[in-house]
């Protein structure tokens, strides 16, 4: 397409730009939730049962776990990441691009926590990974967002 002018660049470039950064947001959201998740599970499996530990040495479990506080950082990093998608992507195009992460959690529990993931579970994932492909290729906005600067 032939831009005239610095007007139509801004506008052709727009969708571009948009596009580019849900992109990194999803990667981020997805790749977060995913190995916040694996380390949140790498930390349960190290602590004792809940009800055969007084509370207190529970909590302290909790707080000087090498594993939790990077796992609750990440699913924090998660969050952050789909609340600033939803400032400019649609609610029903984010949560379904973000679910790509459990096809990501599942191999992770398979090959990193040695879980026997059974075929059902992969069919699972795979219909969620279907899914995701054909939300993937609608826009990422249908309606205007507030947030977003009028060209």
């Amino acid at each position: 397409m032939f831009v005239c002018s610095k007007r139509d660049v801004t506008i052709v470039s727009r969708p571009n730009s948009r596009v580019s950064r849900t992109i990194l947001f999803i990667s981020i959201a997805v790749i977060a939730n995913s190995f916040g998740n694996l380390m949140l599970a790498l930390g349960m499996d190290r602590m004792p049962a809940f009800q055969h530990v007084p509370l207190a040495h529970y909590l302290l479990g909790l707080l000087t776990n090498p594993f939790l506080i990077p796992g609750a950082a990440m699913s924090a990093v998660y969050t952050l990441a789909q609340i600033s998608l939803f400032s400019w992507a649609d609610l029903s195009f984010v949560v379904p691009c973000t679910a790509s992460s459990y096809a990501l959690t599942t191999m992770l529990g398979e090959f990193v926590l040695g879980e026997r993931v059974q075929w059902a579970r992969w069919l699972g994932v795979l219909l969620i990974t279907c899914g995701v492909a054909l939300v993937a290729e609608t826009p990422v906005a249908t309606r205007p967002h507030p947030r977003e600067n009028p060209a």
